[in-house]
């Protein structure tokens, strides 16, 4: 987020907290129906939500004996992590510096 624009401090600073809160909503940290709704209507928001993915495996290693669940989860926490490193690289790849 921080290389995403080119506004002030403070105004990253809101933006990425609205975004953590959106997150953490829509994973049921407010609201635990919420997490449910969200698996059974829209799924797709919960394998690309990075907060639904930290719960769902703390959930997952407390509730079952087996890691599969778990291991799903890191997975896609992985590839959301190289999708968005690599975001950011095409963002700082298009600033000039006038020291270069």
């Amino acid at each position: 987020m921080g290389v995403s624009n080119r506004k002030k401090e403070e105004t990253k600073a809101n933006i990425a907290i609205a975004v953590i809160m959106t997150l953490s909503f829509l994973a049921g940290m407010m609201l635990i129906t919420i997490k449910y709704l969200i698996q059974e209507y829209v799924p797709i928001i919960a394998y690309i939500n990075p907060v639904s993915l930290v719960t769902d495996g703390l959930y997952s290693l407390y509730y079952y004996t087996t890691h599969g669940r778990f291991f799903t989860n890191i997975v896609c926490l992985g590839a959301f992590i190289i999708i968005m490193n690599i975001i950011t690289y095409f963002f700082i790849r298009r600033k000039k510096y006038d020291s270069i």
